[in-house]
């Protein structure tokens, strides 16, 4: 079902033109339809099966969002995603699983997605995944229910867009300095401490200080 019957002051707005791959029909009516009665804001405009119907819409409609299933019948979300890269530079890529291990998410940054999402997870969830990265921002959330327990990388967190600051910041939590004494080791304010707090759980996609602790373990002790 694709949005072409919005008409008037809606097709005024800004609309993001989104793209759902996954392979199973029933699936993709869902979100597509779900995503319709959500907002007025989402166009969309192909759902299609397969990695490579995906890089041919993507080399014709150039869409806002892809909204990326990994586990497609000819190949994975995640090796699909340089070659959307070369086809749409400017499309935000979303990659989601409903069959989740605990490489995917670091496999996830590394290959240059926008966000991941576990299909586990709930629809507000979803949302705010969709939301965040058609915006530009990066959103990467592993399920509630099974957090994983691997190291991040330092690839990982530099996808992230994780910066020196946000390192330190991070690396000080994991070894379990309150706010006020992370402020006074680095000579910076309470409230500049709780935004990069703040930003880091986005980036990671932590929910609490523990998810910033097993993120942190791979990080090493040298920020970078």
């Amino acid at each position: 079902m694709i949005n072409a019957g919005r008409a008037g002051n809606d097709l005024a707005k800004a609309q993001v033109r989104i793209v759902i791959v996954d392979d199973h029909a029933f699936f993709r009516e869902l979100i597509c339809r779900a995503l319709l009665r959500e907002s007025s804001d989402y166009n969309v405009i192909a759902t299609v099966g397969t990695a490579a119907e995906a890089i041919t819409k993507c080399t014709a409609l150039k869409p806002d969002l892809l909204v990326l299933d990994i586990n497609l019948p000819d190949s994975t979300g995640i090796t699909a995603v340089p070659h959307i890269r070369r086809v749409s530079p400017t499309t935000r890529i979303l990659l989601c699983t409903a069959y989740p291990k605990e490489d995917w998410l670091t496999e996830a940054t590394a290959c240059g997605a926008d966000g991941f999402v576990e299909k586990t997870n709930t629809w507000d969830d979803f949302m705010v995944a969709i939301a965040r990265v058609a915006k530009g921002d990066r959103y990467f959330s592993a399920g509630a229910a099974r957090p994983s327990t691997r190291p991040a990388t330092r690839d990982a967190a530099a996808a992230m867009g994780i910066t020196r600051r946000e390192r330190e910041i991070l690396l000080l939590i994991a070894d379990g300095l309150t706010t006020k004494e992370i402020a006074a080791r680095l000579s910076i304010s309470v409230p500049t401490v709780e935004t990069h707090r703040g930003n880091l759980m986005a980036k990671t996609g932590a929910r609490n200080v523990a998810g910033l602790v097993r993120f942190a373990v791979g990080l090493g002790r040298t920020p970078a």
